[in-house]
């Protein structure tokens, strides 16, 4: 039975598919999965025949009826029968949390069906009753954080099981495509078929794939279409704040372990509907008994174990697999750093009040006040903000008066404040947590800051060093770039400004007509390609800079910007001027944010202008040259024969010039 049985035959099958169009792969780390399975499948076995067993000693004895001895092949027979039923899915598994997202019950949750495949027998250890009989399971606790291999191991097969339909699904509908035409037509397609499928791939599992979504489908700013197609950043948009919500019945289990009592009791009302859902929280609307409104902010009670169990895999095939020779272990644990600092909801509510403290002297920002009587690790509490407006619903801004470019000129301003002059950066600013307010008459935008989970600190020493790398850049002085690019990003240096923003082509010695296409298209050039992108990102971790954390901020604010049609040259003049400022001593800089740039020295005044100034230059050289060589064999002959024809006329209209040879009105052969 063991020999025939599917999820095996599926194993040698994967073993056989991966050693024959991947020979990189090691063939360790496929036979350390194969010897996992078979132990896995043979548990499955041996758990489901001690409770086919156990079912009829206990039917036995609380009967009262004498069950007939059976032979072990009528046992074995029953048990293939009760296998066939649970990778069916007939049978049911008792797991905290993912009932929920079908309406079921949020302790008991139907095993996959997908008959016979690996997810199943990874999923099936979570424990199914033969027959497909559950017992109901204390509801788990939050803060369990105890990673299960089993677990994360089906989530992640389950994963590739899609990657690897998508996959097949491009190669199949591209194979005889040979016109361009047609091929973007086919591309289109599929993109929009896969994005469905990693859609609700990221429903299903939640957790960290749910965050990878999120990340997706902020990140259209920065690479264009050849990095992030729109069909996948418009289908997954809907995770930053519309994830499939929880009952409220199973998320109170939190509160109950925090505070001692229900919501019902902790509040003097609280909504079962959740206004907003995440990868990592949901949110409900509450009123305290002295009658202000709150929002609060409950963590998903499994999450913790979830994506312990998903990093436990992570780092186990992490270990094995570098892809492009890079060995990116560290991302893994720095990822997952980040990730359990957002989920300390006490961390959150003092990075919420350090922010609030650094832009207090901005009238049009708002931080939501934390409520420390009823914040825990697992609940965050905070004064709830009505009339928000997503960033990205450009109609519903201009329904409320507001202009999308005023909009986008104060998301610019105050995260290019946060990087450059406090080095305090939003670690997480997709549209799901940055809000909209019109306010005044007529009206004006207020900024509405709702998550605080992740920041990253930045030195003095870098921040100091990206202000004038930034400078640098917008101003072409290849020398300098080159020299401080060079401390933060090693030998790639070439990269970083380039990351910065598609504009910065100057800082290059070696231009190309491919780099200016790129860059008027506010692009990353073709030449440069994603193995280059990582190992620029291993080089900058390497040199021990936060420029990581500073980069992920700004792709998700160009994220944002490019949602709103704000112009690459508006968002390039907001970091210059909070550059020269950021430059500035501290007290100094503190005193120009407060007072504004007036108290600045003159030489630093200048420089505000200038800078401004040279934004555009930069640009216009990139337009300029990027016309000149994309026409440049229709505007030779015209100059040359313009030339001509002025040479001619100068030397009949002046005797002087007789000396001039007589020129013969030939475009030259470009």
């Amino acid at each position: 039975r063991m020999a025939k049985d599917p999820a095996l035959l599926c194993a040698r099958k994967s073993v056989a598919v991966a050693c024959r169009s991947r020979p990189w792969l090691q063939m360790r780390v496929l036979s350390m999965m194969l010897i996992v399975m078979c132990a896995v499948s043979l548990c499955v076995h041996v758990q489901q025949s001690c409770a086919l067993v156990s079912s009829f000693h206990d039917s036995s004895r609380f009967t009262g009826k004498r069950i007939a001895p059976r032979s072990l092949l009528d046992l074995s027979r029953e048990h293939g029968r009760t296998v066939s039923r649970l990778r069916g899915g007939a049978a049911a598994k008792v797991e905290g949390g993912e009932g929920a997202q079908n309406g079921t019950s949020p302790n008991v949750t139907t095993a996959p069906s997908a008959g016979g495949s690996l997810a199943d027998l990874f999923m099936a250890l979570s424990g199914g009753k033969a027959g497909g009989t559950t017992e109901a399971a204390p509801k788990p606790s939050h803060k369990d954080n105890d990673p299960n291999f089993a677990v994360g191991m089906g989530r992640s097969m389950r994963a590739m099981s899609v990657f690897n339909e998508v996959k097949a699904d491009y190669e199949q509908s591209l194979a005889n495509v040979t016109n361009e035409a047609e091929r973007k037509a086919v591309l289109k397609l599929v993109h929009a078929r896969s994005a469905v499928k990693a859609l609700q791939l990221a429903k299903d599992l939640g957790g960290i794939y749910n965050k990878a979504a999120q990340l997706v489908a902020s990140l259209q700013g920065g690479a264009g279409e050849r990095g992030i197609p729109e069909e996948y950043t418009r289908a997954l948009s809907i995770l930053t704040d519309r994830a499939p919500p929880k009952p409220f019945s199973y998320m109170d289990s939190v509160l109950v372990e925090e505070f001692g009592q229900s919501g019902k009791e902790l509040f003097k009302s609280i909504e079962d509907e959740p206004i907003g859902a995440a990868s990592l929280a949901q949110v409900h609307k509450a009123t305290l008994h002295d009658g202000r409104e709150v929002a609060v902010k409950v963590i998903y009670p499994s999450l913790r174990k979830e994506m312990a169990s998903d990093f436990a895999v992570i780092r186990t095939m992490g270990a094995q697999i570098k892809p492009g020779g890079l060995d990116m272990t560290w991302l893994v644990a720095d990822l997952e750093a980040a990730l359990k600092q957002e989920l300390d909801f006490e961390s959150e509510g003092k990075n919420a009040e350090e922010s609030a403290k650094r832009l207090s002297h901005l009238s049009n920002v708002k931080v939501p006040a934390v409520l420390w009587n009823y914040t825990r690790s697992g609940v965050l509490t905070m004064e709830l903000e009505k009339d928000l407006i997503k960033v990205s619903d450009v109609p519903a801004l201009v329904q409320a008066g507001l202009k999308p470019q005023a909009v986008g000129r104060l998301i610019a301003d105050t995260f290019a404040e946060m990087a450059l002059c406090h080095g305090h950066v939003h670690g997480d600013p997709h549209a799901g947590n940055i809000y909209i307010r019109a306010r005044g008459d007529p009206p004006t935008p207020e900024l509405v800051l709702l998550d605080h989970g992740l920041y990253y600190e930045v030195d003095k020493g870098t921040r100091m060093r990206l202000c004038k790398l930034l400078l640098a850049c917008i101003e072409r002085r290849q020398k300098e770039v080159k020299m401080l690019a060079e401390g933060m990003a090693g030998p790639l240096h070439r990269f970083l400004p380039l990351l910065l923003s598609p504009c910065f082509v100057f800082g290059s010695s070696a231009l190309s007509l491919s780099d200016l296409k790129a860059a008027s298209k506010q692009q990353l050039p073709d030449s440069i390609s994603l193995k280059d992108v990582g190992k620029c990102i291993a080089s900058m971790h390497a040199h021990g800079s936060n420029m990581l954390g500073v980069l992920h901020s700004l792709g998700y604010t160009r994220g944002l910007l490019h949602a709103l049609s704000f112009p690459e040259r508006s968002r390039l003049q907001a970091m210059a001027k909070f550059a020269v400022i950021g430059l500035q001593p501290p007290k100094l800089c503190a005193k120009a944010l407060d007072l504004g740039h007036s108290v600045l020295p003159l030489s630093a005044r200048i420089r505000l202008v200038t800078s401004k100034f040279q934004v555009d230059v930069c640009l216009g050289m990139v337009q300029v040259l990027l016309f000149f060589l994309l026409h440049t064999r229709f505007l030779l002959p015209v100059v040359a024969a313009v030339t001509a024809a002025a040479l001619v006329a100068a030397r009949q209209l002046l005797p002087s010039l007789r000396w001039l040879p007589t020129l013969q009105l030939r475009p030259p052969r470009v």
